[in-house]
């Protein structure tokens, strides 16, 4: 694919608007480029910025939906989507080792890192990683994008039609296997044991393997130990989404949607998201439809705070005013989390918001509180079970 007079002439104009344009599929000839793009607000946005941005270029340009095209061109049998490569993964401190691995493992395959483990929660580059690798390697390796799930349906699959030779080989002849969502692996026994065959077969053969999980492998419950030791084995890398490169996103999705990229606008987004692309994205989408929101009667909202935190205090046997106060008492600090956590999930307030109405001068001290209730939530049914109850009563009492 030719990527070069086009996209140099949008970075020479726009860098923030190249970083989108790289997501997208294009194809450049003589006299002709081809965009295509994932949906229909991508298309509506690359056309109008087409119109007003890039006059005399000197070529056609055609843009369209992967919806227009028939067949689209975005998907091979390998399962990769050619519009995530490294050109359009944004980096920053929390995700650059990553990004750096996963660039030398598309150079090297099967040589210095393998295999690679790469873990931390949805919406935060992962599966583009997975993508950048194959798509670097299609044209010289044989190479394989597939998630847990669909592994595990193929096998089934084939075990159903007596054909699990031939579903063994189909995997024993690749030279990159990356494979997604390992996570779900945890409980599926048979998926497990036709994992381990084929990893050791590839592994033995120094072929390139990297996993993706939204946990590290030692947290992964309900799995053979022998599978737990092979993902071990390699290199563990932690990914995550830093403010400075949210602050990035932002500004590309913003200019993608056609608004404002103000420091207001700016900063009413990274206030009230959360460090998900995922979440971040549908934000935006929501704010150019509804704009600003405006700010709810302030004796009004201080009420409903009072309520939850004298709701929480009381289950924990608390004074409710230790919740407002700094301290290093493990139980206070829990029950403050999980009343930083309703005023999100129940009274909608932003990160900011409940940060200054607990003493906090930065968001992301809510931020942090709130991720710690969601993540002990996935990992701990009492703790979900405690949740779910008191979010009832909140409700009730709140009158919702």
């Amino acid at each position: 694919m030719e990527r070069g007079s086009f996209l140099s002439l949008i970075e020479s104009i726009d860098r923030f608007a190249v970083g989108i344009f790289r997501q997208f599929l294009i194809k450049e000839e003589d006299n002709r480029v081809l965009i295509i793009t994932p949906n229909e607000e991508y298309k509506k946005w690359a056309m109008a910025y087409l119109a007003t941005k890039l006059k005399g270029f000197g070529k056609s340009i055609v843009v369209e939906c992967e919806k227009e095209v028939k067949t689209s061109p975005t998907v091979r049998k390998n399962n990769l989507l050619d519009k995530y490569t490294f050109d359009n993964f944004v980096v920053g401190p929390s995700n650059e080792l990553a990004y750096k691995v996963c660039l030398e493992v598309s150079k090297n395959p099967g040589k210095l890192f393998n295999p690679v483990f790469l873990y931390g929660k949805s919406g935060l580059g992962k599966t583009h990683l997975l993508h950048s690798i194959g798509n670097r390697l299609k044209q010289t390796h044989n190479v394989l994008y597939i998630s847990l799930m669909d592994f595990s349906d193929a096998m089934v699959k084939a075990l159903k039609e007596n054909r699990i030779e031939e579903f063994r080989e189909s995997f024993l002849n690749l030279d990159v296997l990356l494979l997604d969502d390992v996570q779900f692996l945890v409980g599926k026994e048979r998926t497990q044991i036709e994992l381990f065959r084929i990893y050791e077969k590839l592994q033995a053969e120094e072929k390139q393997i990297v996993l993706v999980s939204d946990r590290h492998p030692k947290d992964l419950k309900d799995v053979s130990e022998r599978l737990i030791s092979r993902f071990e084995s390699g290199l563990i890398i932690e990914i995550g989404l830093d403010e400075e490169t949210k602050r990035r996103i932002i500004k590309q999705k913003l200019i993608l949607y056609g608004l404002p990229l103000d420091e207001p606008t700016v900063n009413y987004v990274l206030e009230n998201t959360g460090y998900n692309v995922r979440e971040i994205e549908g934000f935006i989408q929501t704010f150019k439809v509804t704009g600003f929101k405006p700010k709810p009667n302030k004796e009004n909202v201080e009420k409903k705070v009072e309520t939850v935190i004298n709701l929480v205090a009381k289950s924990f046997k608390l004074n409710p005013e230790l919740l407002k106060k700094e301290t290093k008492e493990r139980k206070v600090i829990n029950a403050k989390h999980i009343a930083m956590y309703f005023c999100k999930t129940i009274l909608n307030l932003s990160y900011a918001e409940i940060s200054n109405l607990f003493g906090k001068k930065d968001h992301t001290s809510a931020l942090y509180a709130i991720k710690k209730v969601e993540q002990k939530r996935t990992e701990d049914r009492k703790f979900q079970y405690m949740i779910s109850f008191l979010e009832k009563s909140l409700r009730k009492s709140l009158g919702l």
